[in-house]
C-alpha cells in the first residue's frame, strides 16, 4: 500500500487524534470528521479506515448507558488509531527493506553495468580511434576531391575546348594563363612565325632555283638541238654539190 503523504507526517497526525481521544473537552462529532478527513489524505482511495471511524458510537439515547457508551467509543476509537499508527510504521519498515533492497539491487546492477562497461571500454576505446582515424582519412580524401575539383575546373578554363572554340574564348583562355605561361606563349607564337616566314623564304627561293634550274636546261637542249640541226644542215648543204656532179656525168653518159 502506497501511502499519499509520508509515513512519519501521517503518524504524527494520527497520534495526535489519539491524544485528543484522553482530553477534557473531547468532542465526538468534531474528532470524527476530522480524523476521517485525515485517513481519507493518508490511505490511498479505496481504503477503509475512514468508514471504520466513521461506523464509531459515542453517544447513545439511553441515559443510564451514555458513559459507558462513550467509555467504549474511546477505547475503540484508541485501538483504530493505535492499529493504524501500528499499520504505518510496520508498513514503514517493510518500505524501508523494500527500498533497501531495491537500492542494493541497483547497486549490484550499477556493479554489474560497471564491469561490463570497463570491459567494453578497450573496444570502445578502439572503435573511437578507428573513428578518428577514418575521420581523418575520409577529411584527406574531401581535401583532395576538393583540389581536384578546383584543378579541374582551373584546366576547364584555360583548356581550349575544340567542340566549341570562339576567337573570344581563345583570347579569354590565353590571358587567363600565368604571366609565365603567357610570355611563353607569346615567345611560341613568335617563334612560329618567324619559323613560317623563314621556310616560305626558303621555298621559294628554292622554287626559283629550281625553275632556273630547269630553265638552264631547257636553253642547253634547245642549244643542243640547234647545233645538231646546223650539223645537219652543213652535211647536206656540202653533199649537195657532189650528188649534182654525179647526177650530170650521170645523164652524160645516158646520152652516149
Amino acid at each position: 500500500m502506497q501511502l499519499k503523504i509520508p509515513a512519519g507526517q501521517a503518524i504524527q497526525i494520527l497520534q495526535d487524534r489519539l491524544k485528543e481521544i484522553d482530553a477534557y473537552n473531547f468532542n465526538p462529532k468534531a474528532w470524527k470528521n476530522k480524523t476521517e478527513n485525515d485517513l481519507r489524505e493518508i490511505f490511498p482511495l479505496g481504503s477503509m479506515q475512514w468508514l471504520q471511524v466513521s461506523n464509531l458510537q459515542f453517544d447513545t439515547f439511553v441515559t443510564l448507558e451514555k458513559a459507558k457508551v462513550l467509555a467504549e467509543g474511546k477505547e475503540t476509537a484508541r485501538q483504530l488509531i493505535t492499529s493504524y499508527i501500528d499499520f504505518i510504521k510496520q508498513y514503514s519498515k517493510i518500505a524501508e527493506q523494500k527500498q533497501i533492497i531495491k537500492e542494493k539491487d541497483f547497486e549490484q546492477k550499477y556493479y554489474d553495468l560497471l564491469k561490463e562497461w570497463n570491459e567494453l571500454v578497450p573496444g570502445y576505446n578502439d572503435l573511437v580511434k578507428k573513428y578518428d582515424e577514418q575521420l581523418t582519412s575520409a577529411e584527406g580524401l574531401l581535401e583532395t576531391i576538393d583540389l581536384k575539383d578546383h584543378e579541374i575546373e582551373r584546366i576547364k578554363n584555360e583548356t581550349i575546348q575544340l567542340d566549341n572554340v570562339s576567337f573570344k574564348k581563345l583570347w579569354a583562355a590565353l590571358f587567363n594563363l600565368p604571366t609565365g605561361q603567357l610570355i611563353a606563349v607569346f615567345s611560341t607564337f613568335l617563334a612560329l612565325l618567324i619559323g613560317a616566314f623563314t621556310l616560305g623564304t626558303l621555298y621559294e627561293r628554292t622554287s626559283a632555283n629550281n625553275e632556273l634550274f630547269d630553265l638552264r636546261n631547257s636553253n642547253k637542249q634547245l642549244q643542243e638541238q640547234n647545233e645538231r640541226i646546223r650539223t645537219s644542215y652543213d652535211s647536206l648543204k656540202n653533199t649537195q654539190p657532189i650528188f649534182q656532179d654525179t647526177t650530170k656525168h650521170t645523164k652524160m653518159d645516158t646520152t652516149q
